[in-house]
């Protein structure tokens, strides 16, 4: 039994997570040597994902290698530009995270596991839906002098002869398609595929060859964007540019090669001078290794489109279509000379435009090369062509568009190209800017036609969160609200160092709310802690408005209170302590520190909102002999909850306070200014 206030140690928990004491009539005796336990974010298991393999983001290189030894695994990706290594061992991710955390590693930034993601798969089109698209051979001029001219009714809908009168047609412009590979050898894309990357296989793709390994899916997102102007087939968006194959999903089956491999392809393309990633594919799961990629391309002046999503819901949780900086493309139909978006298009506050996106005919693989999977349509030359709908050909239509805008402003910087394709397009919908068709239809001749904004958007800005102790706080959710004209809200999430960077976005007047860490988000804690945020009572939420015009960082502080109090007992405690203990140290360290220590007095409160850490309430006796339970209140952050300490032997010296109904042991705190 301890008698006095003994220990109080800094840490950092996972996130963050420092402390001080409770104020109460006690001394203080600090441990120097464990200060800054585990500044680590762990991702969420929650979402479907690999085993055998996490992603570590790092500071420290020397710590990775620690992390290897301690999994008995290997590097399997090494991305120095964004600190990002993936690590390949045997066992599933749960056991890598306890074995992390006991590591006690103060330069990492975060642990995640390579989540599941797909291609956004195109929707069956009916002959009869087709016809209707094709409108006559009267509309060729508009659609270009090719074979099957007249079912390209997207290149009409989004006006892009306009450009191509005025000389722009995308000469000079790299596009990298991520996504499954490309048929090189198509006579409607010869010339037009350079040298790509197979991240799976660490493989450089001679320019022309056919890569459509994962089947035909990049071919036809290709073709929509670049297929020559040669009257064969089809014509692209932007016949003149090229096209970079980048393939993330690989094999016969066409699965997804990991959050690791695919940031490596992104980098590759933006190292070997992509202009344009486009982004036909998304799926659930926050992963940081992904944000790094991207916000790697839009430092580096790389625009990134990425499909909305097929499951007509209205969400911002897909990604990479829900990272900040990037251009999310919804997918529009016509309707008896209407223009409206598909019924199957995801919305999202975060849609920036809509383009053609139902029974869109482009190209796909021989039937000879190894990604074919059938076809509708063969030109003069043997080459062939299918109908396909979804965002997934909507997207290709704005890589295209973007295209001839960097043509004619080579050097302008991403929000000046999302600004031009904002302003350009036609309102279509809802009345202004929705969450169907952001924006509107994409409209070349308008956004061409524009002088490059001079003003309106900002390359970078921060957001940094912290707690009372100035540490930085991981997992938080960081929304930008709009407050003044049009457009969608941006969303991000703070890394370990509490940090979350948005790259390229519009500038005006935002609210800028930081919450969290969300308790639904299922953050791993690592050891036997679970989700690091478990109640809802321990979300803290800071706003402020700001008009954002320049490159800055905004800088929030969380805070919290954090009381209790206990009823008397059925039976005598005899000599009896109340201590606020360190949940972190004993999964790390593997043994028991105290953040303070008082004397166990019914109906006294004791104020410990001082401590920002990760901390359990216990209650120690010197009488034995019989159970007991003692109950008692909480107060955290205002919020009254109910608690119990069971002595659950009758020679048990020790209860573990617990919220009413269990599981909820520990408690986060961030402390008082």
């Amino acid at each position: 039994m301890r008698k006095s206030l003994k220990f109080i140690f800094p840490l950092i928990l996972i996130v963050f997570l420092i402390f001080s004491s409770c104020g109460l009539n006690s001394g203080i005796v600090s441990n120097p040597e464990n200060n800054n336990v585990n500044n680590v974010k762990f991702g969420s298991l929650e979402e479907e994902h690999e085993q055998g393999k996490v992603l570590v983001g790092y500071e420290n290189r020397e710590d990775v290698e620690k992390v290897v030894e301690a999994l008995n695994g290997k590097i399997s990706v090494d991305l120095p530009q964004i600190k990002v290594v993936s690590i390949k061992f045997d066992g599933t991710v749960k056991d890598a995270y306890e074995k992390i955390v006991k590591l006690n590693l103060k330069g990492l930034k975060f642990v995640e596991p390579s989540y599941k993601r797909w291609i956004i798969d195109p929707k069956p089109v009916s002959d009869e839906h087709l016809m209707i698209k094709s409108n006559g051979d009267s509309m060729f001029s508009e659609r270009g002098e090719e074979e099957f001219s007249k079912y390209l009714w997207g290149l009409e809908a989004i006006n892009v002869k306009a450009a191509w009168d005025a000389g722009y047609k995308g000469n000079g412009i790299v596009v990298a398609v991520i996504d499954s590979g490309v048929d090189g050898t198509h006579p409607d894309l010869q010339g037009q595929v350079i040298e790509g990357y197979r991240p799976l296989t660490n493989e450089m793709l001679s320019a022309g060859t056919d890569s459509s390994f994962g089947g035909a899916h990049g071919t036809h997102v290709a073709g929509t964007i670049a297929a020559s102007e040669n009257s064969l087939g089809i014509v692209g968006v932007a016949p003149e540019a090229k096209i970079m194959p980048i393939v993330i999903f690989d094999g016969a089956d066409g699965k997804y090669i990991g959050d690791d491999e695919a940031a490596e392809g992104i980098i590759w393309a933006v190292d070997h001078g992509a202009d344009i990633l486009q982004n036909s594919w998304g799926g659930w799961g926050y992963s940081y290794t992904l944000k790094a990629a991207y916000d790697y391309a839009l430092d580096n002046n790389v625009v990134v489109t990425v499909s909305a999503g097929n499951d007509h819901t209205d969400q911002h949780v897909h990604y990479p279509s829900g990272y900040p900086g990037i251009i999310q493309v919804a997918a529009v139909e016509y309707n008896g000379g209407n223009y409206r978006t598909t019924w199957f298009s995801n919305r999202s506050d975060a849609i920036t435009v809509g383009a053609p996106g139902v029974s869109i005919l482009s190209t796909v693989p021989l039937s000879t090369s190894k990604g074919y999977e059938g076809h509708s349509f063969e030109d003069s030359e043997g080459g062939l062509y299918d109908v396909y709908q979804g965002t997934s050909m909507a997207c290709p239509h704005v890589s295209g568009v973007v295209a001839l805008l960097k043509q004619k402003y080579p050097n302008a910087k991403v929000w000046q190209i999302r600004k031009l394709i904002e302003e350009g397009a036609v309102d279509i919908d809802e009345a202004g800017f929705d969450h169907s068709s952001g924006y509107g239809l994409i409209n070349t001749k308008n956004s061409i036609g524009m002088e490059l904004p001079t003003s309106g958007g900002i390359e970078s800005f921060d957001v940094k969160v912290v707690n009372s102790q100035n540490n930085g706080i991981s997992g938080v959710f960081v929304t930008l609200k709009r407050l003044e004209g049009f457009g969608g809200d941006y969303f991000a999430k703070t890394d370990s160092y509490g940090i979350a960077h948005f790259s390229n976005i519009d500038a005006g007047k935002y609210e800028i709310i930081a919450g969290g860490p969300d308790s639904s988000d299922r953050s791993y804690n690592g050891g036997y802690l679970g989700s690091y945020a478990t109640r809802r009572e321990e979300e803290r939420q800071v706003s402020k408005i700001l008009n954002l015009s320049t490159n800055t960082t905004q800088k929030f502080t969380f805070t919290s209170t954090f009381k209790f109090k206990f009823d008397a007992p059925s039976v005598s405690l005899g000599q009896a302590t109340v201590t606020v203990d360190s949940a972190l140290h004993e999964i790390v360290l593997g043994k028991r520190v105290s953040y303070s220590e008082e004397e166990f007095i019914p109906g006294n409160e004791y104020n410990c909102s001082n401590i920002a850490g990760l901390a359990l309430i216990r209650i120690e006796r010197s009488n034995v002999g019989a159970t007991c339970t003692v109950n008692g209140t909480v107060t955290l952050n205002g919020y009254e909850i109910p608690v119990y300490g069971t002595f659950e032997s009758t020679d048990a010296t020790l209860a573990t306070v617990d919220e009413l109904g269990g599981a909820k042991r520990w408690w986060l705190l961030f402390g008082s200014n």
